[in-house]
């Protein structure tokens, strides 16, 4: 018995501190391990490392979620940081699970650690390795080591790629840094190809700056810099933004490409055509977009409260009370930001907008129900999220908060520019729970959007059942980690199809 309390406390404990990931060192000893191993409170993720969950819990869904906190924990014994393209794909604001992360240490050592679920470490030892030269950067709540941009602008410089050009594109140099590592190892031939790169990437500025370093240390002339060289703001767009912006119009262009005779043989319906069906369909909609994101609800309860009819409150526990109170919160919100946004149809037909105004104002009508009932705080409404967002069951990340004004500013703007208005509403909720701007209502805030550029498109509120979860989550995730919109596209228009 001893065993069994010593080993729940310190799970309970590490739990209650809002741990994922715990090392074998933390845990008393093996007597420990075992009980909690054998209990599913725990599970292996790499030598000496362990994942705290519920016995319910699925490795799969569970460990994405942890897997940042995984790495710092796992390299806690060593001088570490990200290197190459796992940190340039940091770097341009990526937090998505790498299934090869590079290390480089200053211990001697050149092995992959194997995480669970295929996952590799890449650990190589560097002799050149700077403290110096290493950054932290907080993701996911976790402080990871990651090459300063200067070393990975030239460890990175021979995969010539759009992320490579994102990175530039959007990237502040500290050039006194790029100096001295090429001064400490004089490669032209290296700097050369970061001129190239600079200039596809529209950074004259940077092209200017490396000729001058390698004239200063090698004497060695690129070309004419009166050629290729001219005034350039200093104001730069982050490779997040550039990245976003660029993606955007490759999912826009492969939809239109794969989907053009489809969308054409959909057909647009007059105002009143569209209204009165969803208008018919709001309590089915608010059940199925509801129960979507893990609400427990019936149709009846759902039938029940639009009706006006306030079930009587039983006797139970308090967790149970929250619990159900936090539901129905659900439900009358839902019905508020459908309301909200039928009235916004009917004053935009033909001529949508979407832009942050509508996007904060459907998230208030969709949460004031809860804030009333105290389960939130009003300040939420009003706020994108201040933390990290995790989604359960992806390996997907969202960008860290910091990114998200200037995120958001970049959707709308870009959102606005797709040309056919089917296309644009498919993106449009797509791109939000990407970025997925608030901490809870995502999916239900992107649905409600996509269907206001839907309806005053002419085109029929569509709405995704529970039974089509898996379905609709594993398109999502193809376009978040497999970078493949089209899984989604086909998912939506099909639906539209077949209406």
């Amino acid at each position: 018995m001893k065993i069994k309390d010593e080993a729940l406390k310190l799970w309970a404990e590490a739990i209650r501190k809002g741990r994922h990931v715990i090392s074998g060192k933390e845990i008393t000893g093996q007597r420990h391990i075992a009980f909690l191993l054998k209990e599913k409170l725990i599970s292996r993720i790499a030598r000496g490392c362990y994942l705290l969950k519920k016995p319910e819990d699925l490795i799969e869904e569970v460990f994405p979620i942890a897997y940042w906190e995984a790495v710092e924990v796992i390299l806690s014994r060593y001088t570490w940081s990200i290197r190459g393209i796992s940190a340039l794909l940091i770097l341009n604001g990526d937090q998505i699970v790498q299934k090869q992360l590079l290390v480089e240490t200053k211990e001697k050592t050149n092995w992959k650690l194997r995480l669970t679920e295929g996952l590799i470490i890449s650990l190589i030892y560097s002799s050149s390795f700077d403290e110096r030269l290493v950054k932290r950067i907080r993701i996911a709540g976790r402080n990871i080591q990651v090459d300063v941009p200067e070393k990975v602008l030239i460890d990175t410089c021979k995969i010539k790629s759009k992320e490579l050009e994102n990175f530039i594109a959007g990237t502040h140099f500290d050039l006194r840094t790029l100096e001295a590592l090429y001064a400490g190892n004089p490669k032209p031939v290296i700097f050369r190809r970061l001129a190239d790169i600079a200039k596809d990437a529209g950074r004259l500025d940077l092209v200017k700056d490396i000729e001058k370093i390698i004239e200063t240390h090698t004497y060695y002339h690129i070309g004419k810099p009166s050629d290729i060289i001219s005034k350039q703001s200093a104001i730069l767009t982050p490779p997040w933004v550039v990245r976003q912006e660029q993606q955007l119009q490759e999912y826009e262009k492969a939809i239109e490409k794969h989907f053009h005779q489809k969308i054409k043989k959909i057909k647009k319906h007059s105002l009143n055509q569209l209204l009165a069906p969803a208008k018919e369909h709001k309590k089915y909609d608010t059940y199925h977009s509801t129960t979507l994101e893990g609400y427990r609800i019936t149709p009846e309860e759902v039938d029940a409260l639009l009706s006006g009819i306030i079930p009587k409150d039983k006797k139970t526990s308090k967790n149970k009370y929250l619990e159900d109170t936090k539901n129905r919160m659900a439900i009358l919100g839902y019905s508020e930001a459908f309301d909200f946004i039928i009235s916004k149809i009917q004053k935009d037909f033909a001529k949508a907008n979407l832009n942050q105004e509508l996007i904060k104002d459907t998230y208030y009508h969709l949460f004031k129900p809860s804030a009333d009932a105290g389960i939130i705080d009003y300040l939420t409404l009003v706020k994108y999220r201040n933390a990290p967002a995790f989604i359960r069951g992806t390996s997907y990340v969202p960008p860290a908060y910091e990114k998200l004004p200037e995120l958001m500013t970049n959707y709308e703007s870009s959102i606005n520019k797709v040309k056919n208005p089917l296309i644009k509403a498919i993106l449009a909720h797509y791109f939000f729970v990407t970025v997925h701007p608030y901490l809870d209502g995502n999916g239900r805030t992107g649905r409600i959007l996509m269907n206001y550029l839907l309806l005053t498109s002419g085109y029929h509120w569509i709405t995704i059942r529970a039974d089509q979860r898996a379905e609709y989550f594993e398109a999502l995730r193809k376009g978040q980690v497999d970078n493949n919109i089209l899984p989604f596209g086909k998912f939506l228009i099909d639906m539209l199809t077949n209406y």
